[in-house]
């Protein structure tokens, strides 16, 4: 059984300063001592939207770290669709206009998310995993997460941001599709410039547009960032339980055992991911935040507080298709951590 710290976000937002005692009974301030380069793994939201974690706390987790004596970096990684964070410097931008910047920010999977390390995965599913190479060379992680519903896994957390947020964008496509990426022919100009960019010599030409071909097609997702026109779609076909086991799997491979703390914010619980460039309806009121070195725990825990405080199971009510339960079991399975936890309030 697995310790979770929670303070109430009422008493949290009139003292930041509570958040101290938590951090030290993880061994946060441990963790940050023993390393150089701390990596705040964090999502700093979508341009639009308004749900994510606002950046006082991120603020006072990285003087934390700071005191502790390690060097934080604020992180993430860019993402698979097309938006304001698919690419480092819109990334940088949207993080600025969000209001984050007061600590150094490092976007951990290169400019166009080509940027990874291949990791050996400890699942059924995947043989290898691609981690975004900046969150792979830290030194220790600490894990900060807005517990929300997701439209795809039900709902994210700490397993949502390790897994899909600690990806380099072949590892995030590789959790979303079973195929290759395809050219949509009435999008495309035939200006090339993904042939250019495809270091596998997968791209061909044919009839003036872009072709795509599946036997060399190595799954690394350049294509779809590089395209200027929207042409290259990529796949959904990863249904949600699927879809979940592989995220854990990307989760377990992120994590650096004994150097890797988890922090969830229940605040702002919308619908939908912060992603989206709108912010959905909350589902709940504001709860607290929760703090453990076991990111099945805090997920489980987060999960339950969620449901018991709008008296009924939400997230499934919600999203009435998914099985939000799937990754806290197959989390369980794979060793990274216990759904069995003991909740300690210490506001």
């Amino acid at each position: 059984m697995s310790n979770v710290y929670f303070i109430d976000f009422s008493k949290v937002q009139m003292n930041l300063d509570l958040m101290r005692k938590p951090l030290e009974k993880i061994g946060a301030n441990k963790i940050a001592s023993d390393s150089a380069l701390t990596a705040v793994k964090m999502h700093f939201g979508e341009m639009g939207n308004t749900a994510y974690i606002k950046p006082a706390y991120i603020n006072y987790i990285c003087g934390f770290i700071k005191e502790s004596g390690g060097k934080p970096f604020i992180t993430d990684t860019n993402t698979l669709y097309k938006g304001m964070r698919s690419n480092t410097v819109d990334h940088l931008n949207n993080a600025f206009f969000n209001g984050f910047g007061c600590y150094p920010i490092v976007i951990s999977d290169g400019v166009r998310g080509e940027n990874h390390v291949e990791v050996k995965s400890r699942g059924s599913i995947f043989e290898k995993l691609y981690i975004a190479s900046d969150i792979y060379y830290a030194d220790s992680i600490f894990c900060v997460s807005h517990f929300k519903g997701h439209e795809l896994t039900g709902f994210g957390g700490a397993i949502k941001n390790m897994g899909m947020g600690c990806a380099a964008r072949r590892g995030k496509l590789a959790m979303h599709s079973n195929i290759s990426p395809s050219v949509n022919k009435e999008k495309c100009t035939g200006c090339f410039t993904c042939t250019e960019w495809c270091n596998s010599k997968a791209i061909e030409r044919k009839e003036k547009k872009a072709f795509i071909n599946t036997q060399k097609c190595v799954g690394c997702g350049l294509c779809i960032d590089v395209c200027k026109y929207r042409a290259i779609r990529i796949n959904w076909n990863t249904e949600s339980s699927d879809m979940q086991k592989r995220m854990t799997e990307y989760a377990a491979g992120a994590i650096k055992k004994n150097k890797t703390v988890y922090i969830n914010f229940i605040n702002n619980v919308s619908i939908v991911c912060d992603c989206c460039s709108y912010t959905g309806p909350n589902i709940v009121e504001d709860i607290g935040i929760l703090f453990s070195d076991d990111i099945v725990a805090i997920d489980t825990a987060s999960y339950d507080l969620v449901n018991k405080k709008a008296g009924r199971n939400i997230f499934k009510a919600v999203h009435s298709k998914i099985n939000p339960e799937v990754q806290l079991n197959y989390g369980e399975k794979i060793g990274i951590g216990s759904r069995e936890y003991k909740l300690i309030d210490v506001s």
